[in-house]
């Protein structure tokens, strides 16, 4: 019975472990055996300790599978030492801004909104990465990318998704104070934008190419996952939108990366993934490109703002050619259902 519970173990864990590797758009299951990663690995934790007295066959295979499985724990956690000197360095910001919670009923006489801007406007970045960016040129409040670019934030790629009734724009932004010399977007061979952009941006007299990255959404309602009589109701719905959204994520990450490949300058990817960091799409960033958390990152990083506050789905990716000073989430900022978070990089190695 225990050689049939051991070997069962073995396989379970091992087949959880190695779901990373496999795109959901072959095998879409993959994508919520990765969501069982972080039980096994606690499982293993317990299993140790339950057993570190008697230290035979049962403790020395959760040793074993734990050893196997550190790399997810290094995504989990940090404590990092920070690299105060700042001298020839730069640093980038990523928000996912939520539209700057433009619609009233986000918020009343748009009080939320002015702290947001008025904390991107202040934030000293030279480089800023928006998703769910939004912007209104006959609005005194939401005006923001004149803001910016009256503030030294001279050059923009702006890709309008959206525009409504009020002339108000939608979509994804990177700001600079530096020259961008180029930009575009990622597409499909039949022309499908697939929420990536690009610039060519000049840092001391070094050219990098940053992108602001939004992949596709989880499109689910948290009370659907986090209040039971809702969950019984609506699970097989929630099941339907994490497949469709492991699947559509697995095809933006792939031609992101042949992007990356193609760039004829260091990257660093930023912005909202979607995606925990056990998975298929974090993982084939972090087999490309380093990841500024797991570097330079304190604590664990959460940066969804909501009732699943144990999400890490925000991140920013570096190219070995960029050295990483700091990484901090701005965890103070509560406007939006995202933390901001930013990282000090340096082109000196």
């Amino acid at each position: 019975m225990k050689k049939i519970y051991r070997y069962s173990l073995l396989f379970l864990t091992l087949l959880s472990y190695s779901s990373v590797f496999i795109s959901p758009e072959n095998i879409w299951i993959a994508g919520f055996l990765s969501l069982t990663i972080p039980l096994f690995i606690i499982y293993h934790l317990a299993g140790l300790i339950f057993h570190r007295k008697k230290r035979k066959g049962t403790f020395y295979l959760h040793l074993v599978l734990l050893v196997v499985g550190f790399p997810f724990l290094k995504m989990t956690i940090q404590m990092s030492n920070w690299d105060e000197d700042e001298e020839n360095s730069f640093k980038v910001l990523s928000y996912n801004v939520r539209v700057f919670n433009n619609y009233a009923h986000l918020n009343e006489g748009y009080t939320s909104s002015k702290k947001m801007i008025s904390w991107v406007m202040d934030d000293d970045s030279p480089i800023k990465c928006f998703q769910e960016f939004y912007n209104q040129d006959n609005s005194e409040i939401f005006n923001v990318t004149g803001k910016l670019k009256h503030s030294g934030w001279k050059h923009s790629h702006f890709k309008i998704r959206h525009q409504d009734s009020r002339n108000g724009q939608f979509g994804q932004a990177i700001f600079s104070r530096y020259p961008i010399v180029k930009s575009g977007e990622i597409k499909d061979e039949d022309g499908k934008f697939l929420n990536s952009i690009w610039s060519d941006i000049i840092v001391n007299e070094d050219t990098l190419r940053v992108y602001c990255i939004h992949l596709e959404s989880m499109a689910i309602d948290e009370e659907n996952v986090t209040d039971a009589e809702r969950i019984q109701k609506t699970y097989l719905d929630t099941g339907y939108r994490l497949k469709s959204g492991f699947i559509h994520r697995s095809i933006q990450v792939n031609y992101l990366i042949k992007s990356i490949i193609d760039s004829p300058y260091p990257v660093i990817v930023s912005g909202d993934i979607n995606e925990v960091p056990y998975s298929y799409a974090y993982f084939r960033l972090r087999q490309r490109l380093n990841n500024s958390f797991e570097a330079k990152g304190k604590g664990f990083g959460f940066s969804y703002n909501g009732k699943l506050f144990f999400l890490r789905i925000d991140n920013q990716f570096h190219s070995d050619e960029i050295s990483i000073k700091k990484f901090a989430t701005h965890r103070k900022m509560k406007e939006s259902d995202h933390f901001p978070i930013s990282s000090v990089y340096s082109l000196e190695n």
